[in-house]
């Protein structure tokens, strides 16, 4: 059930990277666009675009990252491949650090949004800022359900054709 869950919601979170990164590149381009072709207007608004697309796309990236286990995770060990009780010492300590780190960003992540970013409001958009500081806690309890699932597989779940 968990990891159902945990699926459709990376599907969402792909989906999401795709509008974000297709977002940016529009964004972008209209800036240089419109710095070198006299018959585009200049706009200011695409700054702001690519900026919070930019931010979004890499917290939820990290969020990716976190789930395929490609981001946070360094192979200092990398010639020996430990084995046995030194692996799950490993094993442990990764999810510890992981889990400090997602604590951090649930709690003064939300501290943050709450003071500074929903009392702010954008100079060009006049978009609430608080969309963009809200990636900061989101990213952090998306973190957290990753790691939940992540502990249960690496050492709650029965292996197949462990008996």
């Amino acid at each position: 059930m968990l990891t159902r869950i945990c699926d459709m919601y990376m599907r969402f979170l792909h989906l999401m990277m795709v509008v974000l990164g297709m977002t940016l590149l529009f964004a972008v381009g209209m800036q240089v666009a419109g710095r070198y072709i006299p018959f585009i207007p200049n706009y200011l608004w695409p700054l702001e675009v690519s900026r919070f697309s930019l931010i979004w796309l890499i917290f939820l990236g990290s969020v990716v990252g976190l789930r395929e286990k490609r981001h946070f995770f360094v192979d200092v060990f990398q010639n020996i491949s430990p084995t046995g009780a030194f692996a799950r010492f490993l094993k442990i300590l990764y999810y510890v650090v992981l889990l400090t780190v997602t604590y951090v960003f649930v709690r003064y992540g939300y501290r943050y949004f709450a003071q500074w970013g929903a009392i702010q409001t954008s100079e060009i958009t006049n978009v609430n800022m608080g969309f963009l500081y809200a990636s900061v806690p989101i990213a952090g309890w998306s973190w957290l359900l990753y790691l939940v699932e992540g502990i249960w597989n690496d050492f709650f779940r029965k292996k197949e054709g462990a008996q």
